[in-house]
Formats: structure tokens, sequence, C-alpha cells
């Protein structure tokens, strides 16, 4: 798998954006950060023959073990129809990164004779693990009212030419988020990749309640009609260079604690 392909999520997402991303901190809150904070973004994909046992694990293991050993919020999206199958994106708040200088929260749980047996375990259940380090860009961002963690999103990875991020940022701010506004999308969370992949690298979370929603159509079509949208997109180019779509859904059985709902912007 190609790094371009990781880079999706940032996540986580969110989006590096997949999730990934400024909603997985700011839905834990009950007011949105206005700064940029640091998350880290694991993209893990499950054996195909042991997913039954990897979220048994995850449930039963994983969440006991990182919540004794510290970590206090955790947020986890799987594809949904459209992208890597048996992928799942893990992110965690980054207090700072001081504290990857002393023992990981599962050696502080279990001891590293514990830890060693517990990653073992781990290591039986998935095929690859990469982690990356991204700063959530809420200048670049917007929420809106929300009763619950999103259901689905739309995760663009984005990768800018180097030299260009300046224009990148200015289009996304004045022309993407204005349009997205006015087409009623249930919010959109970007992020910036700086450790572990491609530095020049957004990854956006455009939130959805349902395929049916998704399936409406373009947002920038809805708002700005066919000559509007491909007006918009011809302003992108050579300044962005790739750019892929996937879909994730938000797993509520695997993240915790139970997100607050935000205050409206």
């Amino acid at each position: 798998m190609n790094h371009l392909v990781r880079d999706r999520v940032l996540l986580a997402a969110l989006c590096l954006t997949l999730f990934a991303t400024l909603g997985m901190v700011s839905l834990a809150q009950s007011k949105a950060p206005t700064q940029p904070q640091w998350l880290s973004i694991s993209v893990v994909h499950v054996k195909p023959e042991m997913l039954t046992e990897f979220l048994d694990f995850q449930k039963k293991e994983a969440i006991p073990t990182i919540q004794k050993g510290g970590v206090k919020q955790r947020s986890v999206w799987q594809t949904a129809a459209f992208g890597e199958a048996f992928e799942y994106v893990f992110v965690t708040p980054i207090d700072s990164l001081a504290q990857y200088d002393g023992d990981s929260p599962i050696q502080k749980a279990l001891g590293k004779e514990g830890a060693e047996a517990y990653l073992a375990k781990a290591r039986k259940l998935i095929s690859s693990v990469h982690t990356y380090a991204v700063l959530t860009r809420p200048d670049l961002s917007y929420e809106r009212e929300m009763k619950g963690p999103p259901k689905l999103a739309v995760v663009t990875a984005a990768k800018f030419a180097p030299g260009r991020r300046i224009e990148c940022e200015s289009l996304i701010k004045n022309e993407i988020v204005p349009v997205l506004k006015q087409a009623g999308v249930g919010g959109y969370w970007v992020s910036q990749g700086i450790f572990g992949g491609d530095g020049n690298t957004y990854v956006s979370l455009t939130l959805y309640e349902s395929f049916a929603e998704i399936g409406k159509g373009s947002p920038f079509m809805k708002v700005l009609g066919q000559e509007g949208a491909t007006k918009l997109g011809q302003k992108f180019t050579g300044i962005m260079t790739h750019i892929e779509n996937s879909i994730s859904q938000y797993n509520a059985e695997l993240s915790f604690p139970t997100p607050a709902q935000p205050q409206a912007k």
C-alpha cells in the first residue's frame, strides 16, 4: 500500500484525518477547540480471518488496558463500503510530544512483561499498522450542532504541491468552507499531516448522516451549479497534485468516552 493511500484519514481522517481529526477532540468537549491540537492517528489493517477475534480483543482487553494506562479518549473509524476493507483508524489526542519520552500506556498498565504478551497477542490479529502525528486545523474547519457523534464521513486526502500551502489554505478557507456551510453539510474537519507520512497532505472529513444524504450529490454542484463547481475546481489546478476519496463510519463500540454534544458555532 503506498503512502498516499495510507494518508487518507485522516482519518483519520481524520483523517492523517482520516478521524482525521478536529472533531475527534471537540466532540468530547462542550465547546469546540479554537487552537490546533496534536492527534495520534493509527491506521490498522486487520487480518480478514481474525476480524471477530480483533473486535473481541479491542472490547475486552485493549480498551481497559489503555484506559488504565491513562488514555482518556479514543475515537475509532472504519471503512464503510468504499475504501480499504478491514481498515480501522484509531484517533487519540496527544497532550504533549513529551509523553513519548516515557513508557507507553500499555506498559504503564501491564508492566514490561505484560506489555510484551499483550503486543504479541495483538500482532496475531493484524497485518499492518501505521501511525501518524497530525495537527487539527480549526481555522480551516467548521462544525454544526450535533446530538452525538457523526455516522458517516467522506474522507478526502489531498496532497498540495511544494510551496503552494498558503494558496491551498486560502482556497479551503475562502472557497470550500463557505460553500459547504451554505449546502448544510453536517460539518467539515481538516487536519494537516506532520510526522509519519507526507507533510504536504491535508485530510478532511465531510460529515453526513446517511448514504442517502451522500447520494444526493456534490454540495458544490448544489450551491454553485455545474459551471460554478467547474470554475472552483480549476482554481486548484497546479496546487493540488493528488486527491483521493473514501467513506468511513464512526464505530461507537470501540470508542470512548461517549462524546458530549458540542455547542453550535
